[in-house]
């Protein structure tokens, strides 16, 4: 099977910068593995069938040389890298400039390079068939997240972006079984500036577009052990002290 698998890593890290990181937030280690091994080691069982990969990155952080060393050093052949030259409004912006590279027809997958997820939980064979778009889960306290809703089916009727509709909020792998379909959703829903969210265009509620066009969106729920956020200098040390207890 074929699949698009897009890493989005355009940011600044101005969190980690303003915590006195001088190394572009992915190349920070974190017992004994750069940010970008953990996230890549999440999609292991994604990683095993035809794969286009595609690395959206931020052009002044250079990244180009490190992300094709640590390819070629994780076993990743043919990864393709785009270079933006400015920040965009949100990650799914950087997801969809990158969209020459896709091979149109197959599944497309976007992930962040700031989460680590245990790949026995995170598995192709999780999607449910007849899935037109899917999203793992884990139930979690707070409200900074994107959310999602299932009906008494199971299948998704609502997804939100930092409003808590639900318990289930997304780990951040957005998964669609046709890669032209997140190019049309992209460009309808967001014709309507009232989709963006505080000016940011995110992925979890351009699912919105398929739900409401009688698509069928699934979900999973993950452990929340499994999951390991480590977009912040505070999530970082928490991932860290894990070390010692696990």
């Amino acid at each position: 099977m074929s699949l698009n698998v897009v890493i989005t890593m355009a940011g600044k890290g101005s969190r980690f910068l303003d915590a006195g990181f001088t190394q572009p937030k992915y190349e920070i280690a974190a017992r004994g593995r750069s940010l970008f091994d953990w996230a890549i080691a999440s999609l292991h069982n994604f990683l095993s069938c035809e794969v286009r990969l595609v690395f959206v990155c931020l052009a002044e952080n250079r990244s180009v040389d490190y992300v094709k060393a640590r390819c070629d050093a994780l076993g990743l052949t043919g990864a393709n890298l785009v270079e933006l030259e400015q920040l965009t409004d949100g990650q799914a912006t950087s997801a969809y400039l990158s969209r020459q590279l896709w091979k149109r027809d197959a599944p497309l997958l976007i992930y962040n390079i700031d989460t680590y997820v245990d790949p026995a939980f995170l598995r192709p064979q999780d999607i449910r068939p007849g899935s037109d778009g899917w999203i793992p889960c884990v139930k979690v306290p707070g409200n900074h997240w994107s959310f999602v809703k299932p009906d008494e089916t199971d299948w998704v009727v609502e997804v939100a972006e930092k409003n808590r509709i639900s318990d289930y909020a997304s780990i951040g792998l957005y998964w669609f079984a046709h890669a032209w379909e997140y190019v049309g959703a992209y460009e309808e829903f967001f014709s309507d500036p009232a989709n963006l969210v505080r000016g940011e265009r995110y992925i979890a509620p351009l699912y919105m577009h398929l739900v409401r066009a009688g698509r069928r969106v699934s979900y999973s729920s993950l452990p929340p052990e499994s999951l390991h956020a480590l977009g912040t200098p505070e999530e970082l040390q928490i991932f860290v002290a894990r070390q010692t207890t696990d």
